[in-house]
């Protein structure tokens, strides 16, 4: 009988922390977006002389953030009809994503370097875009 008030009380104490998250949940795709121009320019103080050139390369990142986030969502959709990659598949798919990170890193830059060293410090310092964020994090130790 203990046992059976001792599953009940674990039961009551785990419905509630599975309904608000606690679980296991699948995760969902990352954002085809990286954060609103217009928060942007709050944070990092950029001037109306510098917003044509920031917005151009701020439309340039989230744009390849989008059609990245397309890309994926063509490939889950074959991966569930065709079950296993093929090694052409992998070789492209790595490619592609490649090829977006390095677009992601120069558009980044380029827009860094329309600031001053003073907005550049304070753009530094904020979240930066999906796959920069996932270059930062495989690069080895000391770059």
């Amino acid at each position: 009988m203990k046992t059976l008030y001792a599953v009940a009380g674990m039961l009551l104490v785990a419905a509630p922390a599975m309904a608000q998250g606690g679980g296991m949940q699948r995760m969902g795709p990352p954002p085809d977006h990286w954060m609103t121009f217009d928060s942007l320019v709050a944070a990092v103080g950029i001037t109306d002389a510098q917003k044509a050139d920031a917005q151009k390369h701020y439309d340039a990142i989230n744009d390849i953030l989008k059609q990245a986030a397309e890309r994926r969502t063509q490939m889950r959709g074959q991966m569930g009809q065709m079950g296993q990659m093929s090694q052409e598949q992998r070789d492209s798919m790595r490619t592609q994503f490649q090829q977006t990170r390095s677009d992601i890193e120069t558009h980044y830059n380029e827009l860094r370097g329309v600031l001053t060293p003073d907005e550049q410090a304070k753009f530094d310092a904020l979240p930066k875009p999906p796959y920069m964020g996932m270059m930062m994090r495989q690069r080895p130790p000391g770059m």
